[in-house]
């Protein structure tokens, strides 16, 4: 229960969404050399809006502090279209996908990062620890892209009023590719850091695909989970699912104060979602409620 409020465990979404931006990017920047696939990028970045749809709902439902402009993001922005100007749509494309890999590090720098500071002194998180030299790197990488972008451009337009060098402008495309795949590469080894995180926290040895679990709601459902000898206290059970029949509490639960700060899930269902925090109003007897009383524990 209490990993469920370490901020690694949104670190792990946001970083696999980094890995997936930094793909487009690369896919987009690849397509200027003549072989671009409109169709992957328009899957890769259909999906990866989705799931940023699915974090803004993930992280209001827990009450956790998540940049509200990052999951606003149409990632189909970044798909190039089938008319207009080549070269410019690309370059946009790119850029609008590199800057919202940066945002997304720097949500996992305030997300993890700077409370790591403040924990790693009082808490066992040291194999966290190279998180934060792979974030600072990766802002670098992604703010050298931008800029390189920059470059080029400039380097493009001085070839089209009959100046500047070609070997120059292809020089920048080459360091362009060099600094994606070093950011890429950099974002896969974050991404692996924060979901083994989880994974160890968890007690499990898979990491693959547990940022989608945990965007699902696996560290959520305890409908049928004996809590008996759980420490819940401080803990934040915002999010989390149980019932009355199924879920056993320690005995010093207050059932009573759980349920007037939960909703059902679905009418009928017997399944409750914890919504608020503390005691937001006075707690319901069990009587008033259409399910048997919870097992002894």
């Amino acid at each position: 229960m209490g990993v469920r409020g370490h901020p690694v465990v949104l670190a792990a979404i946001l970083s696999d969404f980094v890995v997936r931006t930094i793909e487009i990017a690369a896919a987009i920047n690849s397509g200027r050399g003549g072989n671009l696939d409109r169709t992957l990028i328009r899957i890769l970045a259909g999906d990866l809006g989705r799931d940023l749809g699915r974090a803004r709902e993930y992280a209001q439902a827990r009450h956790l502090k998540l940049d509200g402009s990052l999951t606003r993001t149409s990632a189909l922005a970044f798909t190039p279209g089938q008319v207009g100007e080549f070269y410019p749509t690309l370059i946009r494309c790119f850029e609008g996908a590199v800057r919202l890999a940066h945002r997304l590090v720097h949500a996992i720098d305030g997300t993890l990062v700077r409370r790591l500071d403040l924990r790693l002194s009082l808490s066992r998180d040291e194999d966290l620890e190279p998180v934060g030299g792979l974030v600072a790197g990766l802002e670098s990488d992604l703010e050298r892209a931008v800029a390189l972008k920059e470059a080029f451009v400039v380097a493009r337009d001085r070839i089209r009023n009959g100046h500047g060098s070609r070997e120059q402008m292809l020089e920048i495309d080459r360091s362009i590719g060099r600094t994606v795949a070093l950011a890429l590469a950099r974002s896969r080894a974050l991404d692996r850091v924060c979901a083994q995180g989880v994974a160890g926290r968890l007690g499990i040895s898979q990491a693959q695909g547990l940022a989608q679990a945990l965007l699902d709601g696996v560290m959520d459902d305890f409908t049928n989970a004996d809590l008996t000898y759980a420490s819940l206290p401080g803990a934040d059970l915002t999010g989390v699912h149980w019932s009355v029949s199924g879920t056993i509490w320690p005995p010093e639960t207050d059932v009573k104060a759980l349920l007037a700060r939960s909703e059902q899930v679905a009418p009928g269902g017997g399944v409750l979602v914890v919504t608020r925090r503390g005691m937001a109003w006075q707690p319901r007897q069990l009587t008033d409620w259409p399910w048997p009383a919870s097992r002894p524990g």
